[in-house]
């Protein structure tokens, strides 16, 4: 309480010598002060530019005035802006509809009236093709991209002129030329173009420069654009054909390890157009070696039974129809397992150093698998074949585990035997299928006999059920399922994991495994230069 009245004595002390220090100084104050003096009137913004009183469009016969007017941005009750009209003019002009866009005004008290004044392109009331035999009209107007209605552009035409020039080139008439013979004057209504196909180029000899790696005779199996069978029969020039042609050879050059090849074209024509000679020039580039091997996601297998499988080794030309047999020979040995559902992809990943790569195989293991039900369906006319003949034929039982390579040899003996139709041109073979219970109720085996699917005298049995053999004693589970049943395992040691069929699969719980890492390198997506 003591401070707080001390500091109200010290505020009245401060008060009373403020006062008498304004008393004692007004007049200094007043001199020192200035005299305050009233605001002044706030004045309206008032335009600088006439407004736009009304806007109006004339000499638009066969334009709509919203397309119109919604292309103008000048608007009524605005400042008129001799720019902002001048946008509108060019604007107005690179849509196309218009040979000329002037602007009028009317200037009054009120503001300036703005008309827009048009002389309008003619529409195209018809497109004529003359001279052409090998095509159709409706092909050729498709190709040309115009279309009826539309203004007459020479820009247009001549673009689409040059289309068809390019369409006639590609079919294979090298000689062809295509001419506008009317839609460039002013009085013209329509276009119509002038063609002159001239001969269907036929292949003279297809040659090859630059390639070192394979013979001209090994690089034209892996083209269609060569010469006919005694100059006669096919060898027309398509050069869709022949850009084809470029990609296939791309594909086989990359195949054997030249990533970074690069293959043109050449095409010339005889001087009465009859013949073409195409030549295909080949930059391969250097040639990746495989500097290493590695696997990634294995736990069935260690490296050393996986490197068996395999035939790319180390330090040798990369080679896709080696890796794509080693991809098979990893999933048939997975597959021999029980894994039928194991996916392998082999990864290239390209290092710093230009020619080099390493090879990485991602394995996705998934679920081991056993046999369950084995049913047997057999469809034709009057089916008399015994299910037995099927099984004996058979290398797997209920129970066993699946064996891939197995199920292969046996659907290859069912198709020698000759009791079934084997047509594949049909579609129509013995097969095997190996499914869960739960997506189809008849999974493996389908032997047709017959080609028809109707029945000589009687109509198909809508409730067919095929006989299961033998009892249902295993359900097509996984391995781990049937070795360790849920009611037998403890609460404490059962893991649930649901499998790719959305069925629960118990397993016994294990202790991470530690991550394998990558091969100390660097690598990119893309070769390196």
């Amino acid at each position: 309480m003591q401070w707080i009245r001390h500091g109200l004595t010290s505020v009245v002390v401060l008060t009373t010598l403020s006062y008498l220090g304004l008393a004692g100084h007004q007049v200094a104050a007043q001199d020192i002060v200035p005299q305050l003096t009233a605001p002044s009137p706030i004045t309206p913004n008032n335009p600088t530019r006439p407004l736009i009183t009304g806007i109006r469009l004339q000499g638009n016969a066969q334009t709509d005035e919203t397309r119109i007017r919604s292309m103008i941005k000048s608007r009524v009750g605005r400042e008129f802006d001799p720019e902002q009209i001048q946008s509108d003019v060019r604007r107005l002009a690179a849509s196309g509809l218009f040979r000329d866009v002037q602007i009028l005004t009317d200037k009054s008290a009120e503001g300036i009236y703005v008309t827009f004044q048009f002389e309008e392109r003619p529409r195209i009331a018809y497109i004529k093709f003359l001279g052409n035999e090998s095509v159709r009209d409706k092909t050729l107007l498709k190709k040309s991209e115009m279309k009826l209605e539309g203004t007459l552009n020479k820009y247009v035409i001549e673009e689409a002129r040059l289309k068809l020039e390019d369409y006639y080139h590609t079919r294979g008439h090298g000689k062809a030329t295509v001419q506008v013979v009317e839609g460039l004057n002013p009085e013209d209504k329509g276009v119509a173009f002038m063609i002159h196909e001239g001969p269907l180029a036929r292949i003279g000899s297809t040659t090859f420069v630059g390639n070192s790696i394979a013979t001209d005779a090994r690089l034209k199996t892996q083209i269609k654009s060569k010469p006919g069978w005694f100059y006669v029969l096919n060898g027309e020039l398509d050069k869709t054909q022949v850009e084809q042609d470029v990609d296939g050879l791309t594909a086989y050059y990359r195949s054997l390890g030249f990533f970074k090849a690069q293959i043109n074209r050449i095409i010339k024509y005889s001087d009465s157009g009859k013949w073409a000679y195409v030549t295909f020039v080949i930059d391969e580039g250097p040639r990746y070696e495989v500097r290493n091997i590695s696997f990634v996601g294995q736990t069935r297998f260690d490296s050393e039974q996986l490197f068996s499988q395999i035939k790319m080794e180390r330090g040798e030309y990369f080679d896709q129809k080696k890796m794509t047999a080693d991809v098979r020979a990893i999933s048939d040995l997975y597959g021999s397992q029980g894994y039928i559902h194991a996916d392998v992809k082999a990864e290239p990943r390209f290092l710093e150093t230009p020619g080099t790569l390493d090879l990485v195989y991602d394995i996705r293991e998934g679920d081991q698998y056993r046999v369950g039900n084995i049913n047997v369906e057999i469809t034709g006319d009057f089916p008399h074949t015994k299910h037995a003949v099927i099984l004996n034929r058979m290398s797997l039982q209920p129970g066993d585990i699946i064996d891939i390579t197995k199920i292969r040899d046996d659907e290859r003996r069912i198709k020698a035997s000759q009791l079934f139709v084997n047509e594949p041109h049909r579609g129509v073979t013995p097969s095997i299928t190996v499914a869960p219970p739960e997506l189809s109720d008849v999974e493996t085996q389908v032997a047709e006999r017959g080609g028809s699917q109707t029945y000589r005298g009687q109509s198909p049995n809508p409730n067919y059920q095929p006989q299961a053999y033998p009892p249902q004693q295993y359900a097509g589970q996984p391995v781990g399922y049937q070795s360790a049943p849920p009611q037998q395992l403890p609460p404490q040691q059962a893991v649930p994991q649901m499998s790719r069929y959305s069925q629960p699969i118990y397993r016994e719980a294990a202790a991470p495994s530690p991550p394998q890492p990558y091969p100390t390198s660097v690598y990119s997506s893309v070769p390196s230069n």
